[in-house]
């Protein structure tokens, strides 16, 4: 379990990283870029929309951080799922993202999330 534990952690702290750069906190713009490059052009340059994902994408990050840590496999699937959810809502529903890069992040965040939930089952591959 212990590179499921790893997986969790990396994508959490990679989630910080973005955060802190939405944030303006710190600047890394190829990790920033990747996440506002999901909205449409009439959502970008909005600074309330950006800090408002900043912080979104900062509480998943830590949650993950803290699952991977702990083996709470069954948190990290919860925030993988929310994440899916937030996503094909703010596609489907409002119209502010992206689809390729909104369809990626769909379907990589239900992955994982499964990936999660069933970890015990298939506990032979990691």
């Amino acid at each position: 379990m212990k590179f499921l534990s790893n997986i969790i952690i990396i994508n959490g702290i990679y989630d910080i990283l973005c955060a802190i750069s939405i944030l303006k906190i710190v600047n890394i713009p190829v990790i920033k870029d990747l996440h506002l490059s999901m909205l449409r052009d009439n959502e970008k340059n909005n600074p309330m929309m950006e800090r408002f994902m900043g912080y979104w994408i900062f509480t998943y990050g830590i949650l993950r951080i803290y699952s991977g840590y702990n083996k709470k496999y069954e948190l990290a699937a919860i925030s993988y799922y929310i994440e899916a959810v937030i996503i094909s809502n703010e596609y489907f529903i409002n119209r502010t993202m992206v689809m390729e890069r909104s369809m990626f992040v769909i379907f990589f965040s239900l992955f994982l999330g499964i990936l999660c939930e069933f970890s015990q089952n298939i506990e032979f591959i990691f």
